[in-house]
């Protein structure tokens, strides 16, 4: 198994024909080229840079919601973070996996943990958000909603856009039941309902459809 050490990153590319990316490897890749990659079972998988509207979506649901959950944290004296794009480790081993929603609360992290540092495990995330891209439906809709599901993370949020390119279309909230599998909480659909969240849960937050299109 290659480390970290014996591998020459002058060429991030020749990282695609290692047998396994390892935490140590991941690590000491460029900053620039680990943007870019999430890391599933050892493998890496490219993610294609977000088209402006997936990102004016993203930032218009990072700010509503990092809002509603400061109020929360506020009133129950707790803490937590609301980021995009932040990796958040599913396992170190056997085989590295790990993703990056593209917004992800997570209890406040005081002390780095190891060689993760102070970056969110599975178990601090309270919500992992997804926007489908026409590139990730099937990642989406399906692996990622498996894994968030066995990696413990309670609530999974998943924003369609129509034809894929936006604007919103419909936003559907699951909820991780006992037997750890998700289950529907709500979904949302513009044209049918006037929020496109409307929930108490894990905190009470209101966002209309238009206060998503915003930057669009």
């Amino acid at each position: 198994m290659l480390v970290a050490s014996a591998f020459d990153f002058s060429d991030h590319k020749a990282a695609a024909y290692a047998p396994q990316m390892t935490l140590d490897m991941y690590l000491a890749f460029p900053e620039d080229a680990s943007k870019l990659i999430e890391v599933v079972d050892g493998w890496i998988v490219r993610c294609e840079s977000a088209e402006p509207s997936h990102q004016a979506i993203q930032l218009n649901l990072l700010i509503a919601i990092r809002e509603a959950a400061g109020l929360r944290d506020q009133a129950k004296q707790s803490c937590h973070r609301v980021l995009g794009d932040m990796d958040v480790l599913i396992a170190d081993s056997p085989k590295l996996h790990f993703r990056r929603p593209d917004v992800v609360v997570y209890r406040c992290i005081d002390d780095d943990r190891g060689r993760w540092g102070r970056k969110p495990i599975a178990a601090d995330c309270l919500i992992a958000l997804e926007i489908v891209s026409a590139d990730s439906v099937t990642t989406d809709i399906r692996d990622k909603r498996a894994e968030y599901a066995a990696a413990g993370i309670s609530h999974y949020w998943i924003v369609r856009m129509t034809d894929n390119d936006g604007p919103a279309i419909s936003v559907e909230r699951l909820l991780l039941t006992s037997d750890g599998e998700y289950t529907r909480e709500g979904l949302a659909i513009r044209g049918r309902d006037f929020h496109a969240i409307d929930t108490i849960s894990p905190f009470p937050l209101k966002l209309t459809w238009e206060a998503l299109d915003e930057g669009l």
